[in-house]
């Protein structure tokens, strides 16, 4: 059971939704900035669960890196213009069954969303376009030797107060001026 279903209701109206997914093997669990990944044995199997954050740990970090299937992947300019279009086309006012988006960053290793309330369950939202955007930067001659562009999984954070939905939104922003861009670089960006 989705505890998100029994819990958000009580919670009150979504103002937002914060999701995040990163590039393939670029934030491994054991990763030395911590992380929230599930944890693995000696043998790869799972021996604690993600959900609380994990501090760095060389034999984790390694463990993960020799199941890896290919090399980590990150995003080359090419690869995020890609990105950049794929999510515009779901994410523009007026495109079909469009979500809002206040505040998007997109990285080399990996992608910040802030999202208004989705109509349809935000998985299957997420995997519409990290599908779609995976698809379009495989087809990409430099990223023939990949299957992958996108880890499994995603983190999400519902919002429920204005405060947090602009507390995120400056997080966020702060990601593309950092890199010179302007704070809302893409023109289907929703102001909040």
């Amino acid at each position: 059971m989705d505890w998100h279903r029994l819990y958000i209701p009580l919670m009150g109206a979504t103002r937002g939704i914060h999701v995040i997914w990163t590039t393939y093997g670029t934030w491994l669990p054991g990763d030395r900035r911590g992380h929230w990944s599930a944890m693995l044995d000696l043998y790869g199997r799972l021996k604690q669960a993600g959900h609380q954050l994990n501090m760095p740990d060389a034999e984790t970090h390694s463990r993960a890196r020799s199941l890896m299937k290919e090399s980590p992947k990150e995003l080359t300019i090419d690869d995020i213009h890609i990105v950049t279009d794929i999510l515009g086309s779901y994410l523009a006012p007026g495109s079909p069954g469009a979500t809002s988006c206040h505040a998007c960053a997109i990285e080399p290793a990996h992608v910040h969303l802030l999202l208004g309330p989705v109509g349809e369950p935000i998985g299957t939202f997420v995997g519409r376009l990290k599908g779609a955007s995976s698809s379009a930067v495989l087809r990409r001659p430099g990223n023939h030797g990949h299957k992958r562009i996108w880890t499994a999984g995603y983190w999400k954070v519902f919002l429920f107060e204005d405060e947090a939905v602009y507390a995120v939104a400056e997080y966020i922003e702060a990601h593309n001026t950092r890199r010179g861009l302007p704070p809302a670089p893409f023109p289907w960006i929703t102001p909040i």
